[in-house]
């Protein structure tokens, strides 16, 4: 069991599944392309095409599934902001763009591409109203209709599907028919994003007989445990929250009280171990001071490639830098890995 602490990590934690996945698309698309799809070959390929700079809001999973018993490739990119991007369309074509030029590096004989089913899902406090082909964001306004009628259908394209939560309640999640860990999933990012703890508790408690049925799923104490792992790293006092919540459930759902302790439990358990990991970090951050400043004392200012070496080190090499600094005459040999000659010692001359 995994704690998640964000979007990216929930989605990715219960969609990158091809179980989930599969059934999120196939509520999607038309009824006789999901038919026409073979399911059981979906496949997660590994990595993201996601622009670094927008990786804190964007995340993206891609997918290969036969049609017809050819490739198709399902990407599906996962806005986690609170309001629609206008450039998102011309997104969606950059990643198809790496998407093919991927394939092309790994299918070196390739003479054709593999179709590109581009999958947004979106969810926020308001509908999304941006563009959903690359080819709307062009201004063709100031041109005459006949220029315009001849430019219109040469510019890039690329239509996308959107899922958008944030135009649902949650009859319209259950509308989708999805298994009960993908309607939870929905539920919690969607419905408790930007509830305040107290509306977030009355929903969660309202939610007790479905959290029950998601218990009885094959990874039904998995995604609860992320769901509320998630949910508690944006809760102002979690534990406080939680235990709110374990009150309030009713005393025979045993098996939800069971798994809320067990998130108690290894939240305390990861805060203790991340208060160890920062002490410790803390410790070697002062350590690097003080062998800076008897560097600079004795040799005077260090040099940026031996600085480099300061900062990267770990315990045992600031150690072994602490214990060459009192022997050795020059400052590279406080940074050579093999050991230094001594102070103040001379070899014999050979007889």
């Amino acid at each position: 069991m995994v704690l998640v602490r964000s979007h990216d990590g929930l989605f990715r934690f219960v969609f990158g599944e091809p179980e989930q996945m599969a059934e999120l698309l196939r509520s999607q698309l038309p009824p006789a392309l999901a038919a026409a799809i073979q399911w059981s070959t979906l496949r997660r390929i590994e990595g993201t095409f996601v622009d670094e700079a927008l990786r804190d809001r964007i995340t993206d999973l891609l997918f290969e599934v036969e049609l017809h018993g050819a490739p198709l490739l399902l990407h599906t990119v996962v806005d986690h902001k609170s309001f629609d991007d206008w450039a998102t369309a011309l997104q969606v074509v950059r990643y198809g763009v790496r998407i093919h030029d991927r394939w092309l590096a790994e299918h070196p004989g390739a003479k054709s591409l593999p179709p590109i089913l581009a999958f947004v899902v979106h969810h926020g406090e308001r509908p999304w109203r941006a563009a959903r082909s690359a080819d709307e964001l062009v201004d063709l306004r100031g041109c005459d209709p006949a220029t315009a009628a001849f430019l219109r259908p040469l510019q890039l394209r690329m239509p996308f599907l959107v899922l958008d939560l944030a135009g649902m309640d949650e009859v319209a999640i259950d509308g989708l028919r999805l298994s009960i860990v993908s309607s939870m999933t929905l539920r919690f990012l969607q419905v408790l994003r930007s509830q305040p703890p107290e509306a977030a508790v009355e929903h969660i408690v309202r939610w007790q007989r479905l959290v029950a049925r998601l218990l009885e799923h094959r990874r039904g104490k998995d995604v609860l445990v992320a769901l509320f792992s998630w949910f508690l790293a944006g809760a102002p006092d979690s534990h406080r929250t939680l235990r709110t919540v374990m009150a309030r459930i009713d005393e025979e759902n045993v098996p939800m009280r069971s798994m809320l302790d067990l998130v108690l439990d290894m939240g305390h358990e990861r805060g203790r171990k991340q208060g160890l990991e920062q002490g410790l970090q803390q410790a070697l951050e002062a350590l690097r001071q003080i062998l800076a400043g008897q560097l600079r004392t004795r040799f005077g200012e260090v040099p940026a490639a031996h600085a480099a070496q300061l900062a990267a080190a770990n315990l045992p090499t600031l150690q072994a830098f602490a214990d060459r600094l009192l022997r050795v005459e020059r400052i590279e040999h406080v940074f050579e890995s093999a050991p230094a000659p001594a102070r103040g010692k001379r070899r014999s001359p050979r007889r």
